[in-house]
């Protein structure tokens, strides 16, 4: 009973869908489905930028709140280390994001290489410049 239901859902969709292509022509079909897999296209393409942005975003933040774990532990070289991966992972972010956001993640790699600049030197203060360049990834990641 369940094989006869799907073989006749089946007939009765290929006969609806015969009757749409005679009334319609396979050319405007032929168009419409262009049209459609071009927008298929398009959004999966916005959508894997926007998530390769994301997870490098995610990434450089995990790298700086280990390099200010690091900090607190006085490694300076591991902190160091951290903090040139968390520029390359912003690196790497910049190449997926638009131009809007490219400015935002120059600075924030400007910001990172400043403190780690810092770090190198040994200066103080570098662990709340560390808060402050997370908590505007933060930012850049709720939107």
């Amino acid at each position: 009973m369940l094989r006869f239901l799907g073989m006749l859902t089946i007939i009765g969709l290929a006969f609806i869908w015969g009757v749409y292509i005679g009334l319609e022509g396979t050319d405007a079909v032929l168009h419409k489905a262009k049209q459609l897999s071009a927008q298929v296209l398009a959004s999966t393409s916005a959508l894997e930028r926007n998530l390769s942005l994301r997870s490098n975003l995610v990434n450089a933040k995990e790298r700086l709140v280990q390099a200010k774990a690091e900090l607190l532990d006085k490694n300076y070289g591991k902190a160091v280390t951290g903090l040139g991966e968390a520029r390359q992972a912003l690196k790497k972010a910049m190449e997926a994001a638009d131009e809007e956001n490219k400015q935002k993640l120059k600075e924030e790699m400007e910001k990172v290489e400043a403190v780690k600049r810092d770090v190198q030197a040994l200066k103080t203060g570098v662990q709340a410049r560390v808060d402050e360049i997370v908590n505007e990834l933060d930012g850049l990641l709720t939107k």
